[in-house]
């Protein structure tokens, strides 16, 4: 009974060393993983954003119909130079023709209109059935004085001196009247006359001039000097209003036009850098920067975009005009701040946590974080610069976990 109690002594004293050897191993004897490690820096954070453009010149003009019509002939092809005012194409011109004989017809007739109410020949009449009132009068005064006469002579009765008198008086109302309806004219109906016909006037020669502008446009004059972009529809084509009939523009200094989403928008400033590349030019980079952006946002598919148009400053090879770019675009930099890479930040419970190295062992330390870009994150509080944190998404981390540390790159900026 003894040695039994003494064997299982034994056998529980060599089981307890047993287990107890194994937690040492395990803690003390088995080597800790080597894992990535990065250090809080202090540096600049320069958020990124790529979206698409279209490359153009930086001076270009559209032709565009003001009036309809159809092309008869086509004189230039895509790339060609052109100067400023060459025929590009040739369009129906027999309305603008016709429209401009008959805008000269009536600018004639209203010029002969002004001139005869200026000249006066409205008064023609009035002053004709004046002077041949004055006449009358003249007679009935006469024969009025001579029967006045007669009349204290005895010579003629009451009634026919009556008859003469009533004469001289109707005589001399119609003068009056006559005289009041010339006087009438020359201050009101001449001057009105006369501006009539001046608006006449200026109403033909606007259609004249119109009719003239049209048969110019017929000819598709070129707006610049440069190279044609977009070249004339064929012939036989109709076109109306605002159909698009050329493009010229300068490709010896090209621009791109970007389409930049709404949420990045903002953060978009004049002379801010941008970087272009193409898929056509693998490799190749041009640099530029912002001049322009858009007043307002407009809708582009499915998306509410702004425009920014941008400079093409440096680069060996040109590119295509109305070729598809990708810009990368540097918005917001912010100066000084702590940063940590984006791989060293996690989130426990709805909390960002990073895993500091304390003693070699992790440590789990809640942070609150700021803005961020590709690489590197803002750190505003729960870290001080210089400390470890772990920085290897191969290491599932656990608080206590031992590592060998192996220090990486640190945040850019740093």
């Amino acid at each position: 009974m003894q040695l039994f109690n003494r064997r299982n002594l034994i056998l529980l004293l060599l089981l307890v060393g047993t287990v107890l050897g194994l937690v040492l191993w395990k803690e003390f004897g088995a080597a800790p993983p080597s894992v990535m490690v990065a250090r809080a820096v202090r540096g600049d954070l320069a958020q990124h954003f790529r979206t698409n453009g279209i490359v153009e010149p930086a001076k270009w003009r559209e032709v565009r119909a003001s009036y309809p019509g159809r092309v008869m002939a086509v004189y230039v092809h895509e790339g060609d130079v052109v100067h400023a005012g060459q025929s590009l194409a040739r369009l129906d011109d027999r309305a603008a023709r016709a429209a401009l004989i008959r805008g000269r017809a009536e600018l004639l007739d209203a010029e002969q209109s002004e001139a005869s109410a200026s000249s006066g020949a409205v008064l023609g009449p009035i002053e004709a059935q004046v002077e041949a009132a004055q006449a009358d009068l003249k007679v009935a005064a006469s024969a009025r004085q001579r029967n006045q006469y007669l009349l204290r002579q005895k010579a003629i009765g009451r009634p026919e001196f009556d008859r003469a008198e009533a004469n001289y008086e109707k005589a001399l109302s119609k003068l009056r009247a006559l005289k009041a309806e010339e006087q009438r004219l020359r201050t009101r109906t001449l001057p009105l006359r006369q501006q009539a016909a001046q608006i006449r006037i200026e109403q033909a020669r606007g259609a004249l001039a119109e009719a003239k502008n049209q048969l110019e446009e017929t000819r598709v004059p070129a707006p610049m000097t440069g190279t044609v972009l977009v070249r004339p529809p064929d012939p036989g084509t109709l076109v109306n209003p605002g159909s698009l009939l050329a493009k010229v523009g300068e490709i010896s200094h090209l621009r791109v036009r970007a389409f930049i989403d709404q949420p990045d928008f903002s953060f978009i400033r004049v002379g801010s850098p941008v970087r272009i590349t193409s898929i056509g030019f693998p490799g190749v980079v041009w640099k530029g920067r912002v001049e322009r952006l858009s007043a307002q946002l407009t809708t582009l598919g499915k998306r509410i975009v702004g425009e920014a148009l941008c400079s093409i400053d440096t680069g060996d090879d040109p590119l295509p005009v109305n070729s598809n770019v990708d810009l990368t675009f540097t918005g917001r930099e912010m100066k000084g701040v702590l940063l940590v890479p984006v791989d060293a930040v996690y989130q426990t419970d709805n909390h960002n946590v990073v895993y500091l190295l304390r003693g070699g062992k992790l440590t789990e330390q809640r942070i609150r974080v700021g803005a961020s870009n590709a690489d590197s994150i803002v750190v505003l509080n729960g870290l001080r610069p210089g400390e470890l944190v772990l920085d290897d998404l191969s290491v599932q981390p656990k608080p206590g976990m031992r590592i060998r540390p192996r220090l990486g790159h640190s945040p850019a900026g740093s």
